[in-house]
């Protein structure tokens, strides 16, 4: 029974191990703290300082005593013109992995911008350091040269492992007395190598463990040196809370090593990390470096402080909420008053200088709109108040339509069908009603297109506009020309792909017909709950949009599609459960090669990802370029339909047709431009003779042909100077310079 009693005193004691060594982190900062320096310095959590030259990759630290491992911490060195540096350090947190270097930041292999923030993890970046914190317990700070420092939580306490030690509280035991055995520094740093294909290091061989000791020998001369730097008066606030002992045995290794040189300079890393483990434990360093030694150099207009905060304000994390524990480090900081700028990186500069980044960079009083937000620049910070924006309805490839409150349905019908209906008798909102007319393809049986739509103002069927797919624009039944203006509608082209129908009520109308015909209906707030029709009722709530015109909830698109049917002639088509591209193997490929383009992170689309998920619209295309007789023009459809979603929310999509669908660039007329981002009304000569001659630019930027800035369009679709614009009287144009009588008037 002996064996039991000392498993259950070893059990005592280990317990007791980890209380006493947690209740001595909440004593002492520094006893969380594992870090490295200079040429080849490691202080591990216990305490210990060490020597380990390796130039390979290692595992500085990993949680080690779980089946799923938390994070680890790798990092490499190298000689950099003599002088040593951390080439890059890789942290992985759970699925994430980010691999830091001076120069370049990636996380999943992707690289990112910062300040970056993503599942409890906030990276920073800045002309001090490039620091990382995690909500699962862990900090990691390097400051972009030889240091790196990772700071644990007490939860670790005996569950690591690396070249950081097993943070059990126990100087050298398990680190270089393992087993019983007494191992070196250089045999337990090579155990901590992370192997890497095609990595050809070489370990550092266990005889320079000989060799330094030599030479530490011979170098007893910088003993006294390194003791008078580290014990004097001026480092007393330090020495009363950390051992100077390794610290000078480190300053002795490092003028050893490079005894031929500047001696002075030989020792700043070991003095900076001295100072660091000093703010870290409370105590206030001196300011010890001077123009002649280890002087340091800072970027811009900053100025070297040893017990700086790393809290540092910067431009980019005025408009966050920071993890920052303020602990002092040594670096390069602002003066008092300022911030640093790493936005456009400009320095320190006063917080009222700093700018806003949203996918572009805005000076502090300018704005950018999104959904029912409106965000202004403020010193830094965005400062945002929701606005009262209209709702948009959609129908877009034909089949997939978008209800006023966000709801998401696929209909393939072959009928008129109530889009949307007002009857109030509210003078606020006049009363309408929009009829859109789906129909198979041509020689389609699954392919569904927008053949025309039909507005009934004031639901008088005497007063109706007709828009047709081929873009013609009609008026009870007689084709009107563009632009057109009566009473409170205004009809334009804002590109030679889009029609736009705008009214003084707060109705507006998009109709695109290149490539295919795709209607987006807008209204404003105050037709709030007031529409019936596949559009929804416009409540804000989602789950009762699909209502029929019985006031009846239906489960399926289908059903409650069928029950808008503007003609009860016509039949009611069924549920469509089959997947288009499985009945085609080549349009498969074709839908699955081009679609790709939408999720693709080097794609023009991958700047919207961040605002508007993709996947959905990679669905669409799949399906409509699987199921339309012309794919191309379907697929392009689908890429317009994600440009006007992004531009809906403040991003503009530009060069997206560059490789793909570019044919709609290359075919505008010879005197016409395509662009991106028109956002006015196509002038005419005709709106030149008109009460109407502009229009407003409330409305989302669209992309076509269309005459550049000062040229009209005349009656034979050229774009032409004012001064050769004819003139427009009773239907009949009159070429510029042609005279006629009206009302006995000569013109």
């Amino acid at each position: 029974m002996w064996w039991r009693c000392v498993w259950l005193c070893f059990l005592a004691l280990s317990v007791s191990s980890v209380i006493d060594v947690q209740a001595r982190l909440v004593r002492n900062h520094v006893s969380s703290i594992c870090s490295t320096w200079g040429r080849e310095h490691f202080k591990t959590f216990d305490g210990d300082v060490y020597q380990f030259p390796g130039i390979c990759e290692y595992n500085l630290v990993s949680d080690c005593h779980e089946s799923y491992q938390e994070f680890s911490v790798h990092m490499k060195r190298k000689d950099k013109d003599g002088y040593p540096t951390v080439s890059h350090v890789v942290v992985t947190i759970n699925d994430l992995l980010f691999y830091l270097t001076k120069d370049m930041i990636t996380v999943n292999g992707i690289p990112v911008k910062t300040p970056y923030y993503n599942g409890g993890v906030q990276l920073e970046n800045n002309a001090v350091y490039i620091k990382l914190q995690s909500k699962v317990g862990i900090t990691v700070t390097w400051n972009g040269d030889d240091a790196v420092m990772v700071e644990l939580d007490a939860d670790y306490v005996n569950r690591t492992c690396g070249l950081c030690g097993d943070f059990n509280g126990v100087s050298v035991h398990n680190e270089f007395i393992h087993d019983g055995r007494k191992i070196s520094p250089i045999e337990f740093g090579n155990k901590q190598k992370v192997h890497r294909p095609n990595d050809d290091c070489e370990d550092p061989s266990e005889e320079e463990d000989e060799s330094l000791e030599a030479v530490l020998d011979s170098c007893k001369e910088f003993q006294t040196t390194c003791n008078q730097m580290l014990r004097s008066e001026h480092w007393s606030s330090c020495t009363k809370l950390i051992n100077p002992e390794p610290y000078i045995q480190a300053c002795v290794q490092d003028m050893c090593g490079c005894a031929n040189s500047t001696n002075d300079f030989c020792v700043c890393s070991t003095l900076s990390e001295f100072s660091r483990q000093c703010s870290h434990a409370g105590g206030e360093p001196p300011n010890w470096r001077t123009p002649q030694f280890c002087a340091k150099q800072c970027p811009y207009n900053m100025i070297y402080e040893e017990s700086g905060s790393p809290c540092m304000d910067t431009c980019a994390l005025l408009d966050t909420s920071s993890l920052c524990e303020d602990h002092k480090i040594d670096g390069c900081f602002c003066p008092p008053g300022t911030v640093f700028d790493d936005i456009s990186m400009r320095g320190c500069i006063a917080q009222s200088e700093c700018q806003c980044k949203h996918n572009k960079i805005y000076n502090s009083g300018e704005v950018y709109r999104q959904d029912r937000e409106e965000c202004t620049c403020v010193e830094g910070r965005w400062a945002c108040q929701s606005l009262q924006t209209p709702a948009t309805c959609a129908v877009e490839e034909g089949s997939h339509v978008t209800t006023f409150d966000g709801k998401t349905y696929t209909f393939h019908g072959d009928c008129y069908y109530t889009l949307a209906k007002v009857e109030s008798k509210d003078h606020a909102s006049p009363k309408f009603t929009i009829l859109v007319q789906l129909v198979p393809c041509a020689n389609q049986e699954f392919d569904t297109c927008i053949k025309s739509l039909k507005i009934l103002l004031n639901n008088d069927r005497n007063n109706v506009l007709m828009f047709t797919s081929d873009g013609t624009v009609k008026q009870n039944m007689q084709t009107i020309s563009l632009p057109y203006h009566s009473g409170d509608i205004n009809i334009f082209h804002a590109s030679s792909f889009h029609i736009l129908l705008q009214t003084s009520y707060g109705l507006q109308i998009q109709i695109q017909h290149v490539p295919v015909m795709q209607v987006y209906v807008s209204l404003e707030q105050n037709y709030r709950a007031k529409t019936r029709g596949l559009c929804g009722n416009y409540n804000m709530v989602l789950s009762d949009d699909m209502k029929t015109p019985q006031g009846i909830v239906e489960g399926t698109a289908v059903t409650f599609s069928n029950s808008w049917k503007a003609n009860l002639m016509c039949r009611d088509r069924e549920e469509r459960l089959e997947d288009p591209c499985s009945l085609s193997v080549e349009n498969e490929l074709y839908a699955k090669h081009w679609c790709a383009l939408l999720l693709s992170p080097d794609s023009d689309f991958a700047q919207c990802h961040s605002v508007v998920d993709p996947e959905m619209y990679y669905k669409r295309c799949t399906y409509a370029s699987c199921n339309c007789e012309k794919s191309e023009d379907c697929l392009c459809a689908v890429f317009s339909s994600y440009a006007r979603a992004c531009a809906s929310k403040g991003v503009f999509l530009t060069d997206w047709r560059e490789n793909v669908c570019d044919k709609y660039t290359r075919s505008c007329p010879a005197s016409q431009i395509f662009s991106y981002k028109h956002q006015r009304c196509q002038l005419t000569c005709r709106s030149l003779g008109t009460m109407q001659q502009s229009c407003t630019s409330d409305f989302l930027p669209v992309d076509g042909c269309s005459c550049s800035e000062g040229l009209y369009l005349n009656e034979n679709g050229i774009c032409v100077p004012m001064a050769k614009c004819p003139c427009y009287h009773n239907e009949v144009y009159v070429k510029s310079g042609k005279s006629i009588n009206i009302k006995e008037e000569h013109w």
